[in-house]
């Protein structure tokens, strides 16, 4: 009878309880699990103050974004009379007003182009003061970049040019998005020399504030067009090269080499109609896109061990079937206006609509209507500087 009480005691007998976590501590590990898009935090933060302390300190906006890793698409950018205009391609509450991502300057002179946006950047030149601005949207930051003394003489110009994070996408912890405070950039320009028709790249430094010398490729043609941003590729930048015949410039980061890649692409069957666009291939190699009123034809560069290339159709669908059209598309009205580096997804121009197409689930959205056909730079970044700039109340 003892023993039988005495193991009903130890069976009632609560465990000792293990130490409550933190209540901050519990609710950060609960809000980094929140969706990256722009209205998450926002939105978190006005439920209640210390919701409002913990989704602004700049410790858990770091760690939200190592987290996500990958930033979301919040819109485009278009050059519209030599100025940057931002136009959101999410629903709301995501959606962001234009406004709030203007680029206000102190002088008044007109920005000459928009090169394009990439790791949170937006990259800019103005002719008229031969100066570079890399531009941080969300915080609305601004760094002004002097061309390479070389260039002052006349004698070689500046063509285009490419933005990215000085920290590479394997590094382990960092996440892209995250204006200068976190991200250390880099700046390659792209230009021309008059005297012997050669193209040149120099590297700009964000760490040592300082221009690289400059890289050159061999003698090339005479270069009819150099409007197309930067593709990122791997560790290589790529632009649309159209010489006596269509070329690619790659600039390869880890070597800091330039070349020009022989354009003669078999099977493409080029035309006037066609439009065409570098994209990612599979396992890092360079791609193109062509379309035209008949179809959407996407190729790759394959390298063989012994270092010959070739290339390789990877896909060809039909355009009013990926986007969900009724009939066909006339040959006038059609243009490849934009690519999206991190998901494999283009931005396709109809008449006056602008459609996503991503590459790899075959998914179509209708973005926007809009009567000016410009290009489009796509634009991802994390929407937390803005939190950053919260004061907590007490």
């Amino acid at each position: 009878m003892t023993c039988r009480r005495q193991r009903r005691r130890r069976q009632t007998s609560p465990a000792a309880p293990a130490p409550a976590p933190d209540n901050d501590d519990l609710l950060s590990e609960i809000l980094l699990r929140l969706p990256s898009q722009p209205s998450s935090l926002p939105r978190a933060s006005l439920v209640c103050k210390q919701w409002r302390r913990l989704v602004s300190d700049p410790a858990f906006l770091r760690r939200f974004r190592a987290r996500h890793r990958d930033p979301p698409l919040l819109g485009v950018f278009k050059d519209e009379l030599h100025h940057p205009v931002f136009r959101s391609v999410l629903d709301p509450p995501d959606l962001i007003p234009p406004d709030r991502f203007a680029l206000r300057l102190d002088d008044d002179y007109p920005v000459a182009g928009l090169l394009g946006c990439r790791h949170g950047f937006a990259l800019i030149f103005n002719y008229n003061t031969c100066e570079f601005l890399v531009w941080d949207p969300v915080s609305g930051d601004l760094r002004r970049v002097a061309v390479p003394p070389e260039l002052a003489g006349g004698e070689r110009s500046v063509m285009n040019g490419a933005v990215l994070c000085a920290a590479g996408d394997d590094d382990d912890g960092h996440a892209h998005g995250g204006g200068f405070r976190s991200c250390r950039f880099r700046l390659v320009l792209i230009g021309s020399s008059k005297m012997d028709g050669r193209i040149f790249a120099s590297v700009y430094s964000s760490v040592t504030g300082e221009w690289g010398d400059a890289i050159f490729t061999g003698p090339v043609s005479t270069i009819y067009h150099f409007g197309s941003p930067a593709i990122l590729v791997g560790n290589a930048l790529y632009w649309l090269l159209s010489v006596s015949r269509h070329h690619i410039l790659q600039f390869n980061l880890e070597t800091s080499s330039l070349a020009v890649i022989d354009g003669n692409w078999p099977g493409t069957n080029f035309s006037s109609d066609c439009r065409y666009c570098i994209m990612r291939g599979e396992d890092d190699n360079v791609g193109l896109a062509i379309l035209s009123y008949r179809g959407f034809q996407m190729w790759e560069r394959k390298v063989t061990l012994g270092g010959a290339a070739r290339w390789a159709l990877r896909k060809t669908v039909k355009l009013h079937d990926i986007l969900g059209l009724s009939s066909a598309v006339q040959r006038e009205k059609i243009d490849i206006v934009g690519y999206v580096e991190d998901t494999n997804a283009f931005i396709l121009v109809v008449d006056t609509g602008f459609y996503m197409f991503q590459v790899d689930s075959m998914q179509s959205k209708k973005l926007f209507d809009c009567n000016v056909i410009t290009r489009c730079h796509p634009f991802t970044s994390f929407y937390t500087a803005a939190m950053e700039a919260i004061v907590p109340d007490e």
